[in-house]
């Protein structure tokens, strides 16, 4: 492991830095240990049903099923492919220049972690699934890429850690958006910034599952969010304000297909078009927010 890695991880019910234990275990100085797979610490616990009723939705055996069935890494269509590359220059481009150390969240296909190789910047990618978290640190192999599986409600983290944190495309599936906000700003030093984007005004549909026999939203997404919503619930969040809020992947553009014909003239064509037509029209896929913690 990393040794800037180290420096950082906390036990999550404790805050207590850890120590290595051979090259499978962090212990902390209470003796409580968590295991390392492969490279990767691992946090986190079984969730416990207790009184819930049998709907309540288990995230973690959720997105642990999800990644072992959905490869984040596979190879799309070029429609898919054109869309996933205007949201991601969209998120990147909001990465302050010169952050040191970046919390990737729900890492997926680990896009941040591909676009910092070779670069300065230390990027942890972090996924509920350890399936994408050994992927990511596979994929793109760096003594500057380090990945940790972890739920957000419970991160292993010092406070203050981080420059920047990026969640992209995860906020939709929380069970708790401003509890996701607020565990996220926690580890942000004063003046770090953090990226969310997720679908834009996003109509939930929903099917009868087989297995429980009750509605089950498309995708997991269990919120449809704007900019009133995120104001609103960045309101509540202390030390924490709203920068920027961007539209991007125009749906007239990408229903149409346009955008195919627009990438083909080069992706400076593409984002002025989208940009454009975001002003007139906006009717976009998705939004990228960019806060700061003030303090």
């Amino acid at each position: 492991m990393n040794n800037w890695m180290l420096e950082i991880l906390r036990n999550p019910k404790t805050g207590k830095p850890f120590s290595l234990s051979g090259n499978d275990k962090l212990v902390d100085e209470d003796g409580v240990i968590f295991p390392i797979f492969n490279d990767v610490p691992v946090f986190l616990e079984q969730q416990s049903s207790g009184s819930e009723s049998e709907t309540t939705f288990k995230y973690v055996e959720h997105y642990t099923k999800d990644a072992e069935v959905f490869d984040y890494h596979r190879e799309r269509d070029r429609l898919y492919k054109v869309n996933a590359e205007l949201l991601h220059y969209r998120v990147i481009s909001e990465i302050p220049k010169g952050a040191k150390l970046l919390l990737d969240v729900g890492c997926g296909s680990a896009f941040i972690a591909k676009h910092f190789m070779g670069k300065e910047t230390c990027v942890v990618s972090l996924d509920i699934a350890i399936a994408n978290a050994e992927k990511a640190v596979k994929m793109y192999p760096s003594e500057r890429h380090s990945s940790v599986v972890a739920d957000v409600f419970a991160l292993p983290f010092a406070a203050s850690s981080f420059d920047c944190i990026v969640a992209s495309e995860i906020i939709e599936h929380t069970v708790d958006p401003k509890g996701f906000i607020e565990a996220l700003s926690v580890l942000l030093k004063p003046n770090g910034v953090l990226i969310v984007s997720a679908p834009y005004k996003e109509k939930l549909e929903y099917s009868l599952c087989i297995h429980c026999n009750c509605p089950t939203p498309k995708n997991a997404h269990l919120h449809s969010l704007d900019e009133e919503k995120m104001k609103a619930l960045v309101s509540e969040v202390p030390a924490i304000s709203i920068e920027k809020i961007k539209l991007v992947g125009n749906k007239l553009l990408l229903y149409s297909r346009m955008v195919l014909a627009l990438r083909a003239m080069g992706f400076a064509v593409l984002k002025m078009m989208d940009r454009i037509v975001n002003v007139v029209i906006p009717k976009s896929q998705h939004f990228v927010i960019k806060l700061t913690r003030i303090i």
